[in-house]
C-alpha cells in the first residue's frame, strides 16, 4: 500500500512539472527566433541613416566649393572698385589697342574732314583726328533703348553682368566686334554663362548694327528671329570677343550697274503676270547678321544668325 501510494502521489506531481517546463520553453524559443530579425531591422535603419547624413554633406560641400564668390550689387562701392580693376584690364587686352589703334571714337573725337559713320559734330574741346580710319569705337550702354529707360540688360549691370563692354564699328564693311565681360551673376550653372543670357546679347548687338552707329536702339531694330548654335560652355568671369557683320552688306558699287533689258524681251514678257514671271515677283525685303561669339584664345564658344526687315 505504502508503494502504491507513493507512485499515485508522483503522478499528478510530475505531470503539471512537465507542463510548465514546455509552458516555459516556448516563449524562450519564441524570442530566441525574434532577436536576429530585430538586430536586422536596426543596422537598417543605421545604414540608410548613414548613407542620407553622407549625401546631404557631400551636396553642401560640393554647393559652398562651386558656388561663386559674393557678387555686390551694382552701384555699390565694392562694384565701382571692380568696375574700375576691369575696365584697366579689358583696355589692357590686345585685340582692344589693336583697333583702337586704327580707330576713332564717336563721343571724343573731332575729324579733320567727314568720314564713314560721322553724322554729327562731336563734343566740344575733343582731339583731332582723321576720320578716314576704318574703324569707330563706340560708347554703348546695351541698357539704353528708345527713350533712354533701361532696357533688358539694364538689369544686368555691374560687375556682376555686362559691366564692361568695348565696341568698334567699321561702317565700310559694316561689321563689329565688341568686347564684353560676362560676370557670374549671368551663369545658369556654377561657372558656365545662361544660354539665354548669351542670346540676350547677340540681340543687343544685331538691334546696334541695325540701327547705326549713334542714336538709341528702338523696338523696330530688333531680330525677327534669333537662332544659336552653341559649339562648347562659355564659362563666366571672362572676356569675351564678338564679331558680326551683315551676310548681304549694302555696300557701294564699284562695278557697273548691268545693262537694262532689251525692248523686244520686255515686250514678249509683258503680258506675264507675276505668279509666272517670278523676276517680276517683289522678293521679301530683310536683313541677315551672322555673329560669332570667341573667348580671347581664338576659340569658338557659340554661333548666331539674325534676320529681320530691313529698314
Amino acid at each position: 500500500m505504502s508503494r502504491a501510494r507513493i507512485l499515485l502521489n508522483r503522478t499528478p506531481f510530475t505531470a503539471p512539472c512537465r507542463a510548465s517546463r514546455q509552458f516555459i520553453r516556448h516563449p524562450r524559443n519564441a524570442q530566441v527566433l525574434e532577436l536576429p530579425l530585430q538586430s536586422r531591422i536596426r543596422w537598417s535603419y543605421l545604414w540608410y541613416a548613414s548613407i542620407l547624413a553622407l549625401g546631404i554633406t557631400t551636396g553642401l560641400g560640393a554647393r559652398h566649393f562651386a558656388a561663386p564668390l559674393g557678387l555686390p550689387e551694382p552701384g555699390s562701392p565694392d562694384d565701382d572698385l571692380i568696375l574700375d580693376s576691369l575696365s584697366r584690364d579689358v583696355d589692357a587686352l590686345e585685340i582692344v589697342q589693336s583697333l583702337r589703334s586704327q580707330s576713332y571714337n564717336l563721343h571724343t573725337d573731332t575729324a579733320l574732314r567727314s568720314g564713314p559713320g560721322l553724322t554729327f559734330a562731336p563734343a566740344p574741346g575733343s582731339r583731332k583726328i582723321s576720320a578716314y580710319k576704318g574703324w569707330l569705337e563706340l560708347d554703348l550702354d546695351f541698357g539704353r533703348e528708345n527713350d533712354g529707360k533701361k532696357g533688358v540688360l539694364g538689369t544686368m549691370g555691374g560687375a556682376r553682368g555686362l559691366g564692361v563692354q568695348r565696341a568698334f564699328w567699321n561702317a565700310e564693311t559694316r561689321e563689329m566686334v565688341a568686347v564684353v565681360w560676362i560676370g557670374g551673376g549671368l551663369a545658369g550653372w556654377p561657372g558656365v554663362a545662361h544660354g539665354g543670357a548669351i542670346a540676350t546679347i547677340f540681340e543687343e548687338i544685331f538691334a546696334r548694327m541695325a540701327k547705326g552707329p549713334d542714336g538709341l536702339v528702338e523696338p523696330v531694330h530688333r531680330p525677327d528671329s534669333l537662332s544659336l548654335t552653341y559649339a562648347k560652355p562659355t564659362h563666366s568671369l571672362d572676356f569675351y570677343v564678338i564679331r558680326a557683320a551683315f551676310s548681304k552688306p549694302d555696300l557701294p558699287q564699284s562695278e557697273p550697274p548691268p545693262e537694262p533689258e532689251s525692248e523686244p524681251t520686255k515686250s514678249w514678257l509683258a503680258w506675264l503676270s507675276p505668279k509666272k514671271d517670278l523676276t517680276k515677283k517683289p522678293q521679301a525685303s530683310s536683313q541677315e547678321i551672322i555673329a560669332t561669339l570667341e573667348n580671347i584664345k581664338g576659340e569658338l564658344c557659340v554661333k548666331a544668325k539674325g534676320t529681320f526687315r530691313k529698314l
